[in-house]
């Protein structure tokens, strides 16, 4: 069983491992996520660029084609402010013969004027001397009249006519003016043409070079963005079989981890089934203690009360002698033992003689019984009469009895029965002569089984609890 669970352990261990091993292949795995996500989101980015740049190639050619609708919009401008300019200068031409023409008759004018004006003091004059000579005929007067009135009348038609002149000069000025504006602004125009030309110009060569620039970076970014996607296409196949084969992994160690985990049920049940099994054989060893110590204290008290009878008989045994010697005493005081006609049958000898096999009669008895399981070695007869004990009974000798209350007195002792049982029955008095007690193979037979009871009792306790002490050990190292 603990070679059992120490498998478990063991495959339990390498699980372990190969799960850290897995968490380690899961880092990893989630590493080349990371960067996975980090090309992507490089890729994510660099498409944005592109599509920006895009964009930005888009509205920058819009803008070129909005400043060629531009350039050719001015330049239709141009053509007409072209146009205009010939008009302009057409009739700027026309102008200056008018202009011309106007010059002329003005000169014509002027001298005219200066002409009439000469006339009118040469009329006045002529007036002024008609009146003198005319001074005093009426008919003379009318007609004089009637020269003022058409002379009024000529002089007012020449003031329109200055009036006119006038005039004409006033819008020759304005048409002057006109013209020198028209002039200006032909020249700005013609200026703003220029400016707007060479403006035209620069930003072509600009969108040219701003053109060429992008549609570089377009292709450079094409040309990353393949590359991109064709790395991006091999890391996820190479992502895509390492996770299939972490996944087959992963189930397989999970397969192994529920085998492990059932085989640590299973021992665990059996762990349990154990120490159940442990739990009712030590209840069972004890339930077997206290019988074997039941039936060992019934048959103590067995064998105390047979000891108690015997030592009984033997004192009804050792007075009978009493008065036996006694009576064989008063005998030979009556009958002396220097007369030769009398001897002595071997019935009426002393017994303080020795029996011709070494033994008292006291011990020939059969109902002395043998020593029990726990008194050890049975007591025996010193040459000196004196009574031995075993090696496991201390000397206790006559006091102890006395102090047991005698022989007879087995409910009179204070101490308990397991003292008693272990000091053994009370010595037996000395009743005949010294010698020894019987053949000593008595004695060894009941050593002999005494010690192998012993030895055996001895041998299935050191079992037991060996096998106790084994449960115990295994149940230390399960915890």
């Amino acid at each position: 069983m603990a070679e059992q669970v120490a498998q478990l352990l063991d495959e339990k261990c390498k699980v372990l491992e190969s799960l850290s091993q897995c968490q380690q292949e899961v880092s990893s795995c989630t590493c080349a996520q990371t960067t996975l996500k980090v090309y992507s989101m490089n890729s994510d980015r660099l498409q944005k660029n592109l599509e920006t740049a895009g964009e930005e190639n888009i509205v920058l050619q819009e803008s070129n084609a909005q400043l060629r609708q531009q350039v050719e919009g001015w330049a239709e401008r141009v053509s007409e402010l072209e146009a205009e300019m010939k008009r302009c200068e057409v009739t700027y031409s026309g102008m200056l013969q008018d202009v011309a023409t106007k010059d002329e008759r003005i000169m014509s004018l002027t001298d005219r004027l200066l002409r009439l004006k000469g006339w009118d003091s040469d009329l006045e004059e002529e007036e002024g001397r008609e009146k003198e000579t005319t001074n005093g005929t009426p008919e003379k007067g009318e007609k004089n009249g009637k020269g003022e009135m058409t002379d009024i009348q000529g002089h007012l038609q020449k003031v329109q006519k200055l009036v006119y002149a006038a005039k004409l000069n006033a819008d020759l000025k304005s048409v002057d003016e006109d013209k020198d504006r028209v002039f200006a602004k032909l020249n700005d125009e013609i200026k703003a043409k220029e400016d707007l030309q060479c403006k035209l110009n620069k930003e072509k060569i600009t969108l040219q070079s701003d053109t060429e620039h992008y549609s570089d970076q377009v292709q450079r970014l094409q040309q990353k963005l393949q590359i991109m996607t064709e790395m991006y296409q091999e890391n996820e196949l190479k992502l895509h079989r390492l996770l299939t084969v972490e996944e087959r992994e992963r189930l397989q160690k999970e397969e192994k981890l529920n085998k492990a985990d059932k085989n640590i049920a299973l021992a665990m049940e059996e762990l349990n089934n154990y120490r159940q099994r442990a739990g009712e054989m030590e209840d069972e060893l004890e339930k077997t203690k206290q019988s074997y110590q039941t039936q060992i204290s019934a048959h103590e008290k067995k064998a105390h009360n047979n000891w108690l009878a015997a030592r009984a008989a033997e004192r009804e045994l050792s007075d009978i002698r009493r008065e036996n010697a006694l009576f064989r005493q008063k005998t030979t005081d009556l009958f002396p033992l220097h007369s030769p006609n009398v001897s002595l049958s071997p019935a009426e000898r002393s017994p303080y003689v020795p029996s011709p096999l070494g033994r008292s009669a006291s011990e020939t008895r059969p109902f002395l019984s043998p020593p029990t399981l726990m008194d050890g070695p049975p007591a025996r007869l010193s040459p000196r009469g004196k009574l031995l004990r075993g090696p496991g009974e201390p000397p206790g000798g006559q006091g102890e009895m006395e102090r047991s209350g005698g022989p007879h007195s087995d409910s009179g002792s204070n101490s308990p029965t397991w003292e008693r049982d272990r000091r053994g029955p009370p010595p037996v008095p000395l009743l005949g002569p010294p010698g020894p007690l019987g053949p000593p193979g008595v004695c060894i037979c009941q050593r002999k089984k005494y010690g192998e009871n012993q030895t055996v009792r001895s041998a299935h306790m050191a079992n037991l609890a060996q096998h106790l002490t084994d449960i115990k050990i295994m149940f230390s190292k399960q915890k």
